[in-house]
Formats: structure tokens, C-alpha cells, sequence
């Protein structure tokens, strides 16, 4: 791997990310973390693939292939000079499915940064295949930006959902490290869920024994060193009873500037009812969500 791939800021090039922010945000970054900016683009043999990436048809040979790579690179190399000269900036392009080429870069970057598309209000299915394969399987962070934020919309910072626990840590890490890096307030919030009102859609208090005050002291002690290492962040703690982790989050998060999730938030409530909670915050958030890796039974999922 070239040294200058190691701990960058990589941003997938598509003919969709100049629709949305995703590339002046992956400029911003890699200029206030003082990181290599890396433009990515791949075609390869999925179908989708090429949709989302400026295709053509299946014959298309490849040169054809890279030469409407180096187009979409070159016009993404121009924009980012635009937002942030200074910022070092290389690109990488293969023959080679999207997700494929950006999961392995994610090995070594420090984080990944993703446009997405929106395609309706029920299920907008932000990502596509792609998309979808990096958010689940990436090494490092994935930082998702929803196309079509009002650009005079007044966000209220970052927001990052945790379950005080030892695989949160790295959720709890980055969520302050951008909140101090972009000057925005952290609000970190836990839900404490009972499995019968998770099953009944509705709040069960009578006999739940959910101790709403030892949680907020418990979270509030274990956050003590974070605390400590970003004295700068305006933070703000909260615990609250949920019945659907996802619902409950993006209740609570209203319009924050980026949502902070965990590739796996394990509790008993997910355990029972399935789902992914932040394939579902990616879906309806209003604005960006980072996605995390967390280690789940030994392994960096």
C-alpha cells in the first residue's frame, strides 16, 4: 500500500457526489485533521455499480472505463482546490467494483466519506449497493452526507448514541474528536430499554426497574476521560427510555449537524428485534451520520 494512502481521508468519487457535500466536507476534513485527501473511483462489474458510479453499458472496454474515471477525478481534484488548496490531495482508480476498491482502502485510511442519493421519504435507499457494503464492512469511519441539506438550516452539533459500554469506546472517541475539531457542542445519549415495551410499542414504567438517575451518573463518569482530552466541547448528557433504537435516536437528534452510530450496538432490544440501527439512521437522517466500527466478538466488523 502507498505510504500516502495511510491514515487519509478518502472520498468516493461518483458523478452523484458533485449533487451533494460530500466532497467539500471530505476537503474540509483532511484540512482540519492536516491528512491527505484521497480520491477514489472504481468501475467493475456490478450493475448497480456502474449506475451509481457514471457507467455505460457491460462492453464498455477499459479504456473507455478509465477515461471517464480520470474525467470524474480531475473534475473532483478541481473542486476540492477550490475549497481547500493547501490540502494534499492524490486519486486512485481501478477496474474493480466500487465497494471492493473503497473497503480496501479503508484498511489503512483514517476515514471514508460518502455521498448519497435519496430516492423517496419512506425507505430512500440513500446508498445503494455500495454504499451499503462500505457502511458494513469498512476498517475505519464512514462518514455519510445526505444529498439536499438546506444550506440555511440551523444544525445543533454532533449527537452520538451510546450504550456505555466497552465496544463504544471508538464511537465515543470519534464523536468528540470532530465535535472539538469542528467546534460544534457534543450531546451523548443512552437509552435504557425494556424488552416489554420494545415488544408492545409502548412504555411499561410499572416494575421496569430502570434506574434513570444511576445510568446518567454511571455514563457521565465513564466519559470522564474524554472530558479530559477535549476540554473544548460544549457537552451535554441525557438518558432516556426507548422502546425502538432508531426511532428513539432520531428523535432525539432533530437536526444535528452529524448523527454518530456504531456498526453494532448490541443490546438486548437489538438482540430480540433484528434490524440495523444505523442503516436506518442513515436512511432518515436529516443531516450527516458517521458510522463507526466497533469490535463484536474479537473481530472489527
Amino acid at each position: 500500500m502507498d505510504t500516502q494512502r495511510d491514515s487519509a481521508v478518502v472520498v468516493g468519487v461518483a458523478d452523484s457526489v458533485f449533487k451533494g457535500p460530500a466532497l467539500r466536507w471530505a476537503a474540509e476534513q483532511a484540512r482540519l485533521e492536516g491528512r491527505t485527501l484521497i480520491l477514489a473511483n472504481a468501475s467493475g462489474p456490478v450493475s448497480g455499480a456502474r449506475r451509481e458510479y457514471g457507467v455505460g453499458s457491460a462492453s464498455s472496454s477499459a479504456v473507455q472505463l478509465r477515461e471517464h474515471g480520470d474525467q470524474l477525478l480531475s473534475r473532483a481534484r478541481a473542486e476540492v482546490e477550490k475549497v481547500a488548496p493547501d490540502v494534499p490531495v492524490t486519486t486512485v482508480f481501478d477496474i474493480v467494483d466500487p465497494g471492493t476498491l473503497l473497503n480496501q482502502l479503508s484498511s489503512t485510511a483514517h476515514l471514508l466519506v460518502l455521498g448519497s442519493r435519496g430516492r423517496g421519504p419512506v425507505r430512500s435507499h440513500l446508498l445503494g449497493s455500495v454504499g451499503l457494503s462500505v457502511v458494513r464492512h469498512a476498517r475505519c469511519p464512514v462518514v455519510v452526507l445526505r444529498p439536499g441539506d438546506h444550506p440555511g438550516r440551523v444544525h445543533s452539533g454532533v449527537v452520538v448514541a451510546t450504550e456505555a459500554t466497552e465496544d463504544s469506546r471508538p464511537v465515543l472517541a470519534f464523536a468528540f474528536h470532530l465535535a472539538s475539531l469542528r467546534g460544534l457542542p457534543l450531546k451523548v445519549v443512552h437509552f435504557a430499554y425494556d424488552v416489554r415495551s420494545a415488544l408492545v410499542g409502548a412504555p411499561m414504567t410499572r416494575g421496569a426497574g430502570v434506574d434513570m438517575e444511576e445510568r446518567a451518573r454511571s455514563l457521565s463518569e465513564s466519559l470522564a476521560g474524554y472530558r479530559e482530552d477535549h476540554p473544548d466541547v460544549n457537552l451535554v448528557v441525557e438518558v432516556h427510555q426507548g422502546q425502538l433504537p432508531e426511532r428513539d435516536l432520531l428523535r432525539v437528534a432533530g437536526l444535528a449537524d452529524i448523527i454518530v452510530v456504531g456498526t453494532h450496538q448490541r443490546g438486548v432490544v437489538k438482540r430480540i428485534l433484528g434490524g440495523s440501527v444505523s442503516e436506518s439512521v442513515l436512511d432518515h437522517a436529516c443531516g450527516a451520520v458517521a458510522v463507526v466500527p466497533t469490535v463484536v466478538d474479537g473481530t472489527n466488523r
